[in-house]
């Protein structure tokens, strides 16, 4: 099945959770949050967050600053 991240299509196997599929991107998973069709899933959640064919998902990474 085919997921999008950031505009990018991803195919993943039937029956992944979001915290599998973001565990190999291998990117650094503190500081970041998760839209699964625009709405953010609380990372404890993301075990039990299933992804289906055709969702969009948006990774946005927090900065700090001034």
């Amino acid at each position: 099945m085919i997921i999008n991240l950031n505009e990018k299509p991803y195919e993943v196997a039937e029956g992944t959770t979001l915290d599998k599929f973001i565990e190999s991107l291998d990117i650094q998973i503190q500081g970041i949050a998760v839209a699964v069709d625009f709405e953010v899933v609380p990372k404890s959640r993301w075990h039990e967050t299933v992804l289906k064919d055709g969702m969009t998902l948006t990774v946005i990474h927090a900065v700090s600053g001034g």
